[in-house]
């Protein structure tokens, strides 16, 4: 019994040494290794700085060319900041200005869907609504000769021949 005891004794001791000694180990380190919650954050925030490009893009009614093919506008641009390592690795990111700058002017993420009515009964219920699409495509090429390409797409693949506006674009690439 007198050994039982020795061997529990011990082993509690030797448990306690060993946890003694991780903890002295731990904690007795340099803490020029450790960094704290707000300076990783900084870090993040400084690696960030500078990866980004804004590319404001114009549509004029004008620009807007109907495909039979696809049945949709569409104003394609050259996009010569869009790199392989943005297009593989980072993110294109695509917007739409709607109103006027300054007084009720809104930003919207691309795509953006609206529904209209194209005629109204007596009542003043609309009788055909359709659904219009503006959206973007990018396209990379190794040449340089990248492109961003907008698109209207009416739901019923109509040809709106109001559906062409001058449109503000905004295309934000990240890396």
């Amino acid at each position: 019994m007198l050994t039982l005891m020795k061997r529990k004794l011990f082993t509690s001791l030797s448990v306690g040494v060993f946890l003694s000694g991780m903890l002295l180990m731990g904690t007795s380190c340099s803490n020029d290794d450790y960094l704290k919650d707000y300076e990783i954050q900084k870090m993040i925030d400084e690696s960030l700085n500078g990866q980004w490009k804004i590319i404001n893009i114009t549509v004029k009614k004008g620009d807007w060319q109907w495909d039979d093919k696809v049945r949709q506008y569409q104003a394609i641009y050259d996009l010569p900041q869009l790199t392989k390592s943005i297009y593989e690795e980072g993110a294109v990111l695509g917007y739409l200005f709607l109103g006027q700058q300054g007084d009720d002017e809104v930003q919207k993420p691309l795509p953006f869907v609206n529904t209209y009515s194209a005629e109204i009964d007596e009542a003043g219920n609309p009788i055909a609504t359709f659904t219009e699409t503006i959206s973007y495509d990018v396209q990379y090429k190794d040449n340089g000769k990248s492109t961003v390409a907008f698109i209207i797409k009416d739901s019923q693949l109509a040809k709106d021949l109001d559906a062409p506006q001058n449109y503000n674009f905004r295309i934000v690439l990240i890396w």
